[in-house]
């Protein structure tokens, strides 16, 4: 496994996890509009991107790394994101 590939699936992720616990950057809370669901969002929406555009270049490890970090994020987002309602 690529150890850069699964940095950015694990860095993503883990920013996913953080705002679907409604915790965001410092400073984040000062952008107009913003709110932990809409970030979780758009890093699952990028996670969901990234497996689309690598679809058939990754080996299993990555494959399964990538997938089941979606399958883990989009259930929480389902589910109401942990804190978030």
């Amino acid at each position: 496994m690529n150890p850069h590939f699964a940095s950015i699936v694990f860095g993503l992720s883990a920013q996913a996890d953080s705002a679907l616990n409604g915790q965001l950057p410092p400073g984040a809370e000062t952008l107009p509009g913003t709110n932990p669901r809409q970030v979780a969002q758009t890093l699952i929406d990028t996670l969901a991107m990234l497996e689309a555009k690598t679809q058939g270049n990754l080996d299993p490890d990555e494959a399964k790394l990538l997938a089941d970090a979606l399958t883990a994020l989009r259930f929480r987002f389902v589910q109401g994101g942990g804190g978030i309602n």
